[in-house]
């Protein structure tokens, strides 16, 4: 049994929303789809998580911000790496590494 036609377009929508999003983030979609096929992990979550935002209504501006401030890194999809949490260097930290 084949999905129905608007299974498709829903899919359809998402895929475009998401395009919209790393479009705001000046990374190629195809980069994005290659590190969820080769690496799944924080992209897949990325993926489901940008999916969730459009069913919430948020515009493809606000989901790119959100994701600018996340600790994702990520500056690894356009060097098709794993997509991964920044760095944290604590400033003012007490404690004492010896």
């Amino acid at each position: 049994m084949e999905p129905s036609t608007t299974t498709h377009e829903k899919e359809r929508k998402v895929r475009l929303f998401e395009e919209r999003v790393f479009a705001q983030l000046e990374i190629k979609h195809s980069q994005f789809s290659f590190c969820v096929k080769t690496y799944r992990g924080y992209a897949l979550l990325l993926r489901k998580w940008i999916k969730e935002f459009y069913k919430k209504g948020k515009n493809s501006c606000e989901v790119a911000d959100l994701i600018r401030k996340s600790p994702l890194d990520i500056n690894h999809i356009r060097q098709n790496k794993p997509l991964s949490i920044k760095e944290v260097i604590l400033k003012n930290s007490r404690v004492r590494v010896s």
